[in-house]
């Protein structure tokens, strides 16, 4: 019987080939702990320098004579006392020649892009510190540097409003993202500051669109140049603000009056109020509409107060759920307060009016309208009246609201939910005889169209701040901008 042998397989060198592969690996996974270590380190420094270094930069926002060079070397300072640009004891100035490892400062006011929703805020400045750190480990995986930057945003407003009347967020390619048409004459003026017997600093009108020709980018308002940002459209429609800036272009059709200093190609700005906390609907009794149709009692109830007769309703703050719908001319006279329309949104039917928007008394109505939707119902896909519709709000005669005038939402006078399920959902509001408002109204989704009737005279001390506008009617609108009518944001110190 013959033996079969079985010969060995060569085995020698395998092992000295897997292992020098798993040294390799070994060596990148240290190299890159080792210098990863060393960028979270530097990071942190960098942090020790920014954030203190943008609250500094941030006295000099407000401060008499403070100028850009003073936030530089404000930042630059803690940049110093944080081992950079020479440490503690140097004066240098703080450029990447002056750092052994070349790092850099910036500032910007307003903050960049990179500050996300805060960008384009003149109220705030942001603090930016960049260093390349040359690789100890890792340059032998072909990494030869990390660059590490860190940044910080601070703000020093006191209370104050927002600087724009009229700011549309939209910034997209879209055009007509703001316009003043059907011979509107807007005239925005900065009201007097009985504190120092001096204008209030702002009435600016902003708007992020990038729409129009690169070559019309000359800081004037053309007429016929085509699509634009901002449109001056109509026949006798006119726009004077303090000031006007656009991200793109701005353009007059039949030789309508432009009457403000314009500035093209502007900063894009981030939504001023994306950060402040909604209204939460538990907080709220359920409103009620005695005398209507419908009396929505709770969240799950299918009621919608109908208007279906003419006459006066007195309506208290509340939630009400399933919306306004007025299907005949009435007078509504609002209690001050928080009105939640969960769901349904206010809604003018057919033969629908709303004659006259005030307090029992015929005075102002200091309220606030959110509109958002119904949280018992899944949305979209719910029924209307549970979901987020739009709201119309033109009274055809006497239109006689301001915003609340207490608590966290002071000055705020319809909230368009943005984040609800309708959140485009167009707002219309106006007065076709008597316009009397003030307040901001915030839809940052969604079209506002601000109408002041076909002739006479308004007075609308008001702040849109939405995704579009426009602002339409023959009459002669005047808009005080007035801080003290509208939302005020007292924010000092870090915001990010």
């Amino acid at each position: 019987m013959s033996r079969v042998r079985i010969r060995a397989r060569p085995d020698r060198g395998q092992v000295l080939v897997i292992f020098a592969g798993a040294l390799v690996v070994l060596l990148a996974i240290g190299a890159l702990v080792v210098d990863l270590g060393f960028v979270f380190m530097i990071r942190r420094q960098e942090q020790n320098a920014s954030d203190p270094g943008a609250i500094a930069a941030a006295r000099y926002i407000r401060a008499a004579g403070g100028t850009n060079a003073d936030m530089v070397n404000a930042a630059c300072f803690y940049a110093h006392q944080n081992g950079f640009f020479g440490g503690p004891s140097s004066t240098a100035a703080c450029i990447a020649a002056n750092d052994d490892n070349g790092a850099v400062l910036t500032v910007n006011h307003p903050p960049s892009a990179s500050a996300g929703n805060l960008q384009g805020r003149m109220d705030m400045v942001e603090v930016i510190l960049r260093r390349p750190h040359r690789s100890f480990l890792a340059s032998a995986v072909g990494i030869t540097s990390f660059d590490v930057a860190t940044s910080a945003v601070a703000a020093f407003s006191s209370g104050d409003s927002n600087s724009n009347s009229l700011i549309a967020l939209d910034n997209t390619n879209t055009c007509a993202t703001a316009s003043v048409s059907g011979g509107a004459n807007v005239t925005i003026t900065a009201a007097t500051n009985p504190a120092t017997g001096l204008p209030f600093e702002g009435g600016y009108v902003h708007v992020n669109s990038s729409c129009g020709n690169p070559v019309n980018l000359n800081n004037a308002c053309g007429n016929g140049e085509g699509q634009a940002a901002l449109k001056i459209d109509g026949s006798g429609s006119n726009l004077t603000a303090p000031h006007v800036f656009t991200h793109g272009t701005c353009t007059r059709a039949n030789n309508n009056t432009f009457n403000s200093p314009l500035t093209e190609d502007a900063v894009v700005i981030g939504d001023p109020l994306a950060s402040i906390p909604e209204p939460e609907i538990a907080d709220y009794p359920a409103g009620s509409c005695l005398g209507v149709t419908t009396t929505p009692t709770g969240a799950n109830s299918q009621g919608i107060c109908r208007f279906n007769s003419a006459g006066t309703y007195d309506l208290a703050p509340g939630v009400y759920y399933g919306g306004w719908d007025i299907r005949n001319s009435v007078t509504l006279h609002l209690q001050p307060g928080v009105y939640i329309i969960a769901g349904g949104g206010i809604k003018l039917s057919a033969g629908g009016s709303i004659t006259s928007v005030s307090s029992a008394t015929g005075a102002i109505a200091p309220i606030m309208i959110f509109n958002t939707d119904n949280p018992s119902y899944s949305c979209p896909g719910g029924p209307q009246y549970a979901c987020q519709q739009s709201v119309d709000f033109t009274a055809s005669s006497t239109l006689s609201v301001k915003g609340i005038d207490t608590g966290p939402f002071r000055g705020i006078l319809i909230w368009q939910d943005g984040t609800a399920s309708g959140s485009t959902q167009p707002v219309t509001l106006g007065g076709q005889t008597n316009l009397t408002i003030a307040g901001t109204v915030y839809a940052p989704k969604a079209l506002v169209t601000l109408t002041g009737g076909s002739s006479g005279t308004g007075v609308a001390s008001i702040q849109i701040i939405a995704w579009q506008f426009n602002i339409t009617g023959g009459a002669t609108l005047t808009m005080p901008y007035d801080p003290r009518e509208l939302y005020r944001l007292d924010q000092k110190g870090l915001v990010r």
